[in-house]
């Protein structure tokens, strides 16, 4: 039995060479780690740094509003969210005579966001006291932890993403083994399956009465219904390994992956009186992906390259309250990735399915923050404000 789990695990992994994941060395992953308390410190300082000294006073600063008057950017504040996402990456293989479907040991994920002027820092980290995250028995024990960056603009966004896994198992065991018993039995696991992935997208909003903000971070207010077409360039790089430490191992595979497409989405926010709100969008593409596979054996590596034309849908809908200072809302999200492996009757599936609720609060920037803000903001006006914003005073309340 234990020959025919090993045999599984390789072919396993051998199937899996097209599995949506980036690239990055674990030495960037070590800096990430740092990175990660340096963040929750900064968070914590310009939180605490804001109440103090901010939030008993009337801001004086100035907030953004479009002469179309269909938004209310908040940008002037310090906005910081907490969500709670089921968010993770579960990747199905099929070919003639099997069906493998890998997931991670992640039930819920937490994840905190802050945003400022026309940026917004976020890191996500898995809770281990959750139920469902913890289960190590089970499932296998999974180690992640992502980070994000996000740029925008009236017009143009940007968001950059690190994610990193390790730790997967088999969701479909019982259609391997039929004595497996589910909740008793342990899965399949893969302790040593690792994934870096880096991946990132750019896009362009056609209609500036539209606000991707307003829905996303939450650093605006859309007050008017609106909707935009939404062309975007996915880009992701990843790396996908399952080499051990352990000396009995006798092969192991690497798969270097490349993946570019192009999407055209069309995206609309649905205002209901003067606070509420609810969204919906699709976003259908099409590209390719690369990919280098090399299998580790103890006489010499085996290399395959191919390129496959790739398929790519995603789909969002969500509802929230946005007032001046409190925020709160859902949101639903999928995507799916499709390819057949070149030459074979592999096909591959990369789904990203998550429901998260988040609320957040806006607070007083600290004058630091905006001392810095705006000599970044100066060097480049035209691109990071809009040509037609203007500034309106208001008070805020307490």
């Amino acid at each position: 039995m234990k020959g025919n789990i090993l045999q599984i695990r390789n072919n396993i992994v051998i199937k899996k060479s097209s599995i949506y994941l980036i690239y990055w060395t674990s030495k960037l992953y070590a800096k990430l780690v740092k990175l990660k308390v340096s963040i929750f410190t900064l968070v914590t300082l310009l939180s605490i740094s804001s109440m103090l000294f901010s939030q008993n006073q009337i801001d004086s600063a100035a907030i953004n509003k479009s002469t179309s008057t269909y938004i209310i950017s908040y940008d002037t504040l310090l906005n910081v969210k907490l969500n709670v996402n089921s968010e993770f990456d579960f990747f199905e293989v099929r070919g003639d005579d099997f069906d493998f479907e890998i997931r991670p040991n992640i039930n819920l994920w937490n994840k905190l966001t802050v945003s400022y002027k026309f940026v917004s820092l976020s890191i996500g980290f898995v809770p281990k006291f959750i139920p469902g995250n913890n289960d190590n028995e089970i499932h296998g024990e999974t180690t992640s932890f992502t980070a994000g960056l996000n740029l925008f603009s009236e017009h143009w966004l940007q968001e950059l993403r690190y994610n990193y896994t390790k730790g997967f198992y088999l969701h479909n065991t019982g259609d391997i083994n039929s004595d497996w018993i589910e909740g008793t039995d342990p899965f399949i696991q893969f302790p040593d399956l690792k994934v870096n992935a880096f991946r990132g997208f750019t896009g362009y909003k056609f209609n500036p009465n539209f606000s991707l903000n307003a829905i996303s971070n939450q650093s605006e207010k859309q007050v008017k219904s609106a909707g935009s077409f939404l062309p975007i360039l996915d880009y992701d790089y990843y790396i996908v390994d399952n080499k051990s430490d352990d000396p009995s191992q006798q092969s192991s595979q690497r798969s270097n992956n490349f993946a570019l497409s192009a999407s055209m989405g069309y995206l609309y926010t649905f205002v209901m009186g003067s606070n509420f709100y609810a969204s919906l969008g699709i976003l259908p593409g099409i590209g390719f992906k690369y990919a280098k596979l090399t299998t580790r054996m103890p006489e010499e590596n085996i290399e395959t390259k191919f390129t496959d034309p790739l398929y790519r849908l995603a789909e969002k809908a969500g509802i929230g309250f946005n007032s001046l200072r409190f925020y709160a809302g859902a949101e639903l999200s999928s995507s799916q990735s499709f390819n057949k492996q070149n030459n074979t009757a592999v096909h591959n599936k990369a789904t990203r399915t998550y429901f998260q609720v988040f609320v957040g609060y806006r607070f007083n920037a600290p004058r630091f923050l905006k001392r810095e803000t705006e000599q970044v903001k100066n060097s480049a006006p035209e691109l990071l404000d809009g040509k037609n914003s203007i500034k309106t005073k208001l008070k805020l309340s307490k």
